[in-house]
């Protein structure tokens, strides 16, 4: 999208909203703009003044510099609040519906970029554009009005000496444009690096103590060393194309000043001006020169921001295909009966299930065991739509999983999975994101459900104690009792398990397993499992390979057949 566009677009849909803030910016930014102007002005009266001999020049022209500067003074101090009041408001509401989009976007898009990379979007590209939008409530109207306010002057005082200074500052334009043109292409690309480097950092900051065990700081050091050189490189590259505007209006300025004063000189020696239409013009162009170079700045600063804008547009615009369907009514759980019948599923690079058919009855437990990329954690991408079958069809209790709302279905479906999701808040907070609403009574009863009670009552702060970042604070067991106690109090009829157990002791396992029996008491339960011991007791048992059931029965069945099922067997007893 082109810059008008993108800009148009942030105007349209997040600075307008708040026209009333704009309203009180723009007599502020009017006002330095006069003021400003007006030196130029004070300027021309006071020379002629004294070369006509009028005393009383001497005395009101220090008054009139003192009302315009302070009047000015004023005025700068409401525009550096005002601006940023506006940008900062808007930036928000940036953030905010950047991080909407993401929270309501497809699972897959999630997998499809790195954390860090996501990051970077609200931090960096937020940045760039914030201080376009500050630059640009002051280029577009304080210095545009004091330019336009400095040529008025400059034709009141001479029209032929403004038509020179007129054409040598119109020679900067190309240039300028060029600068800018640049900026756009170098910020596109700073803005991937410092994704890239966020998510370096989140990588290497995440697994310190493997990093540590395995003596690895040095490698570390380099790795990121590398990033900070390129992140320098690039950032050389933008401060080269921002500083080159300086220099060029500069010499322009400079230009300009030098073809006054030569045809001044001549003009005056003519009679046909005065020498206070000479400082007047003076003062004039060093008004109107440094609001050229802040716009030239401008400029190069609106290539930046269009490529950070281009970025936080096209992450709004992305298209979202887990969608409810126009007619779609909530799910109607009767009994909690799973079927896929003919589910064929692709990722993008070969299929991950092909031509899949299974039921889970009401209250059966059903696990799935295979080897790594067999399919099985495909399957519980799909019974709460975080991606969609390709083929066949996905139904509970007979009704199509994309044919019902999609909140409807995921309430309806509970999921512990082996890296139990903690968020840096208390015990409290993190339970009761099983149901919204829930009183403290019922979120000790899941916690007493998920044998969490007693552990968490003999914190210093009990259900108050904060959990840390990712649950740092608890215990492996802990966070998953935390995790099924979410659970118990979603009271969901169909219960995911996704390798709940193999991250724990034993000691802790025993408790999550008595918990878990509990928690499946009535329930139609699919369990994931690598530790093939865990999955013993299930009603069944499927067998995955290549995207495909390979064998389906009880344990002793499944052994007795002595196929992939008990050749997995063997080999982890061995392991063990």
């Amino acid at each position: 999208m082109k810059t008008r566009g993108l800009f148009g677009r942030l105007w349209r849909d997040y600075v307008s909203r708040y026209a009333s803030d704009f309203t009180l910016l723009v007599p502020a930014l009017a006002l330095v703009a006069a003021a400003g102007v007006s030196y130029a002005l004070i300027l021309k009266y006071t020379t002629d003044g004294v070369a006509n001999d009028q005393p009383n020049v001497v005395f009101l022209a220090p008054v009139a510099v003192l009302i315009a500067t302070s009047l000015r003074a004023f005025g700068m101090w409401a525009q550096a609040v005002l601006s940023q009041g506006l940008a900062l408001k808007v930036l928000r509401d940036l953030q905010g519906a950047m991080f909407a989009k993401l929270m309501k976007v497809d699972f897959a898009r999630h997998a499809r970029e790195e954390p860090g990379k996501l990051v970077s979007r609200f931090t960096n590209d937020i940045n760039v554009v914030s201080e376009a939008l500050v630059r640009g409530a002051q280029a577009t109207i304080r210095d545009a009005l004091t330019l336009i306010g400095a040529i008025a002057s400059m034709l009141w005082f001479d029209w032929v000496l403004t038509l020179v200074v007129f054409v040598v500052f119109a020679a900067a334009a190309w240039p300028l444009q060029l600068i800018a043109k640049k900026a756009r292409d170098k910020t596109k690309e700073a803005q991937i690096q410092i994704g890239s480097l966020t998510t370096l950092l989140t990588e290497t900051f995440s697994a310190a103590r493997f990093v540590k065990t395995y003596s690895l700081e040095d490698h570390e050091i380099a790795r990121t060393d590398a990033s900070f050189e390129e992140r320098r490189r690039l950032s050389m590259k933008l401060a080269y194309n921002r500083a080159s505007t300086v220099p060029l209006m500069e010499i322009i300025g400079g230009i300009a000043l030098a073809g006054v004063l030569w045809i001044a000189g001549l003009r005056i020696i003519a009679d046909v001006m005065t020498v206070g239409d000479l400082i007047g013009m003076i003062g004039a162009v060093g008004v109107a020169t440094p609001a050229a170079r802040a716009l030239g700045q401008f400029n190069t600063a609106m290539g930046e921001a269009n490529a950070a804008l281009a970025r936080i547009f096209g992450l709004l615009d992305e298209p979202m295909t887990i969608n409810n369907k126009p007619d779609a009514k909530p799910i109607a759980i009767t009994n909690g009966r799973v079927e896929f019948e003919d589910v064929s599923f692709s990722y993008g690079e070969g299929p991950a299930l092909e031509h899949v058919s299974f039921t889970v009855e009401p209250g059966e437990t059903v696990a799935f065991v295979g080897p790594s990329g067999a399919g099985k954690s495909t399957i519980f991408n799909l019974l709460p739509r975080l991606y969609d079958a390709t083929g066949g069809a996905v139904r509970i209790d007979g009704q199509d999983v994309r044919d019902v709302t999609v909140a409807s279905l995921r309430a309806s479906l509970s999921l512990v999975a082996q890296e139990a999701a903690m968020f840096n808040d208390t015990i409290r907070a993190n339970i009761a994101l099983g149901r919204e609403g829930a009183t403290h009574a019922e979120i000790e009863e899941a916690a007493r459900g998920a044998a969490a009670h007693e552990f968490i009552t003999a914190l210093p702060n009990g259900y108050d104690t904060v959990v840390g970042e990712r649950g740092a604070n608890l215990s492996g067991g802990e966070r998953q009792r935390i995790a099924l106690a979410r659970a118990f109090l979603r009271d969901a009829p169909i219960l995911l398990l996704d390798e709940a157990t193999s991250a724990l002791d034993a000691e802790s396992e025993a408790k999550v397993q008595e918990a878990l029996a509990r928690l499946a008491k009535g329930r139609t339960v699919l369990v994931i499992a690598h530790r093939l011991a865990t999955v013993r007791d299930a009603d069944r048992i499927l067998v995955l390979d290549d995207g495909r059931v390979a064998e389906m029965g009880a344990h002793g069945d499944l052994m007795a057949q002595n196929g992939l099922y008990a050749r997995l067997n063997v080999l982890q007893f061995r392991a063990e």
